[in-house]
C-alpha cells in the first residue's frame, strides 16, 4: 500500500496520503485534496490502472464532501480521495473525461446535492424530475434554483433528418422492470441509446438517514429482490465492522450457505428470463422448477420466498435445523444432474449461440473505465471475484475457481453464470461439511447500536457483481450517510456504448446479458 502513497506524494505537489487500518475502515489509504489538484490525482490512478469504484457525496452542513473510491481489480488497493466543497455554491471539476463511470455518478450527486461539475457534458437528471423543490439528500431544506431545474429536466429527444426515436420500455418485458431506454434509430440500427431511470425510485439512502440501523434491515431485500441475501449480508457485515461486533463461526457458515443458494436462484432466473427475451420459452419452465426447490429450503429458515431478511447484527434470525441441512443436500445432488439438461437445451443450441456470440463485446479497458462488475466484468477476462480477491466471512476457507471469458460477449456472460452456479454448489458442499456447532448469535449485541464516529466501506460479491456500502457514523443510532454502490447501476452505464451501431434485436440481447435489477438501480 505504501507504494501508491509514495507515488501520489511524488507526482502531486502537496498531496499527503495517509495509510489507514483496512480491517477497521475497508480502505487502505486516505487523501484529502483540492479542486485544482484533483484532476492530476485522478489521472495518476488512471495511469496506474485503477478503476473508479464509487463516487458519492456527504452533507456535513458546514461543507459537502465528495468521496472518490479507487481500487484495482486483482489485488485490492482501495484509496479514498476526499474533496470539500462550499455548500452555498458547490462546484467541482468533472472527472467524466477520465473515467466514463463518473458521467452518471456526477449526475446523481448533482440532482441530490446540487453540486455542479464543471466540464460535464450533460447534467440532466437520472432519477428525479424537474418539479423537485429541494435537494433530497441535503440536511435541511436547500431549494433548487431555477437554472438547476433547467439542467435537471428530463431527456427529451430532438429531431434530425433521416433518424427517428423509439422507446424501449418503460413497460417492455425485456427491460426486466420499469426501465426506459430512448433509442435514436437510423433505420434498424441504433445511433444513440439513452437510459431514463427513476420509475421505481424509492430513496433508500434517504430512508437510511431516518431509521435506526436495525430498522433499515428490511430495506436491503427490497433493492436486489433476486439476490437479497447478498445485500442483507453486505449490510450486516458493514455495521458489524463499524461496531466491532464479532460473529459466531456457525452463523458465518450458515450465511455462506444461504447466500450461495440465493446466488444460484438468481442466476437460474436470469437464464430463464434471458432465453425468453431471445424467444425460447421452454428453459424458463425448467429454471423455475429448480428455483422452487431452493425457495422451499430457504423458506424454512427465513419465512420468505423472495425478499429475505434473515441475517442479524452478530448472527442470524434463527438457527438452521436438520430439515434445512437435509433439504440443502438434496437440492445440491439434484442440481448437479441438471447442468446436462441446460447444456442440451441452451449451451449447444445453434440459434442461441448465433444470437449471443460476438454481441455486446466488452474489452478489459472498457470494463475498467466503466467500473462494470460481476459476470460482466469477468466476461472481459478480468478474474475479479470479491469472494476471492477481497475475501470476507469464511470464503477464504472455500476452494473454488474464478471463471473468465475469452471474448467478453453475451455468450461468455452466459457461460460464466453457469460455471458460477457450479462454484456455488461446491461452496455449499464445503460449508456444510465444515459447519460447526455452537451459538448462532453473538452475546450482548446492543438493541440500539450507536457506532463510534467515523466511516467504513464494505464490499460483497452479489449475483450481479460488486456491492459497496459506505456508512458515515456521527455516534447516533442512525447513520449520517449511507451510500449503496450497486452493480446493476455500474453495469447499465456501459450499455449506450455497446448498443451504438447495433441492430435493435441485438440491443435486447445485450441488455439482457447485463442481468439488470431495476429496483437496485433506482434504489
Amino acid at each position: 500500500m505504501s507504494g501508491i502513497a509514495e507515488e501520489i506524494k511524488a507526482s502531486v505537489m502537496g498531496a499527503e496520503p495517509v495509510e489507514v487500518s483496512y480491517p477497521e475502515k475497508g480502505y487502505h489509504c486516505a487523501l484529502e485534496t483540492s479542486p485544482d489538484k484533483l484532476p492530476d490525482i485522478v489521472r495518476l490512478f488512471d495511469e496506474k490502472r485503477f478503476y473508479l469504484e464509487c463516487l458519492l457525496c456527504t452533507d456535513y452542513t458546514d461543507y459537502l464532501e465528495l468521496v472518490y473510491l479507487f481500487n484495482t481489480h486483482l489485488s485490492p488497493c482501495r484509496v479514498k480521495v476526499t474533496l470539500k466543497v462550499d455548500p452555498q455554491q458547490p462546484v467541482a471539476p468533472s472527472m467524466s473525461s477520465i473515467y466514463a463511470s463518473a458521467y452518471w455518478y456526477e449526475r446523481e450527486i448533482h440532482e441530490f446535492y446540487g453540486v455542479l461539475f464543471t466540464g460535464h457534458p450533460n447534467m440532466t437528471y437520472l432519477f428525479l424530475h424537474n418539479d423537485i423543490h429541494d435537494y433530497p439528500l441535503r440536511k435541511g431544506k436547500v431549494p433548487v434554483p431555477p437554472e438547476d431545474k433547467e439542467r435537471l429536466d428530463s431527456f427529451k429527444p430532438g429531431e434530425q433528418e433521416d433518424t427517428f426515436f423509439i422507446n424501449l420500455g418503460p413497460q417492455h418485458p425485456s427491460t426486466h422492470g420499469v426501465l426506459r431506454v430512448v433509442l435514436k434509430m437510423d433505420g434498424e440500427y441504433i445511433e444513440q441509446a439513452e437510459p431514463v431511470l427513476g420509475y421505481l425510485h424509492r430513496m433508500h439512502e434517504k430512508m437510511a438517514e431516518n431509521r435506526s440501523y436495525q430498522q433499515f434491515l428490511p430495506n436491503t431485500g427490497r433493492m436486489d429482490y433476486l439476490g437479497p441475501m447478498s445485500f442483507n449480508l453486505g449490510y450486516v457485515l458493514a455495521v458489524e465492522r463499524l461496531c466491532a461486533i464479532s460473529v459466531p463461526d456457525r452463523a458465518i457458515f450458515v450465511r455462506i450457505i444461504a447466500t450461495e443458494l440465493n446466488r444460484i436462484c438468481s442466476h437460474l432466473l436470469w437464464v430463464g428470463a434471458y432465453l425468453a427475451d431471445l424467444g425460447a420459452l421452454t428453459p424458463f419452465l425448467f429454471v423455475f422448477d429448480d428455483r422452487e426447490q431452493i425457495q422451499d429450503v430457504l423458506e424454512g429458515i427465513t419465512g420468505s420466498r423472495l425478499t429475505y431478511c434473515y441475517f442479524r447484527f452478530g448472527g442470524l434470525y434463527n438457527d438452521v435445523d436438520d430439515q434445512f441441512i437435509a433439504g440443502t443436500k438434496a437440492f445440491v445432488k439434484r442440481m448437479w444432474g441438471r447442468f446436462s439438461l441446460y447444456e442440451k437445451l441452451v449451451t449447444g443450441n445453434v440459434i442461441f449461440v448465433n444470437r449471443t456470440k460476438g454481441i455486446g463485446t466488452i474489452t478489459g479497458e472498457q470494463a475498467r473505465k466503466y467500473g462494470v462488475a460481476g459476470p460482466v466484468l469477468r466476461s472481459a477476462g478480468i478474474a475479479c471475484d470479491l469472494r476471492k480477491v477481497e475475501s470476507y466471512s469464511a470464503y477464504n476457507e472455500m476452494e473454488f475457481n474464478i471463471p473468465v471469458g475469452e471474448h467478453g460477449d453475451a455468450l461468455d456472460t452466459y457461460k460464466i453464470r453457469i460455471a458460477e452456479m457450479e462454484n456455488s454448489l461446491r461452496i455449499i458442499e464445503q460449508a456444510l461439511a465444515k459447519l460447526p456447532g455452537g451459538p448462532f448469535m453473538a452475546e450482548k449485541v446492543p438493541k440500539k447500536l450507536k457506532p463510534p464516529r467515523g466511516d467504513i466501506y464494505q464490499v460483497v460479491e452479489t449475483p450481479r457483481g460488486e456491492l459497496g456500502i459506505y456508512i458515515v457514523s456521527d455516534e447516533s443510532d442512525r447513520p449520517l450517510r449511507m451510500k449503496w454502490r450497486v452493480p446493476s447501476f455500474s453495469n447499465l452505464m456501459i450499455f449506450p456504448e455497446l448498443a451504438r451501431g447495433m441492430l435493435l434485436a441485438d440491443a435486447v440481447a445485450i441488455l439482457g446479458s447485463l442481468d439488470l435489477v431495476i429496483p437496485e438501480i433506482d434504489r
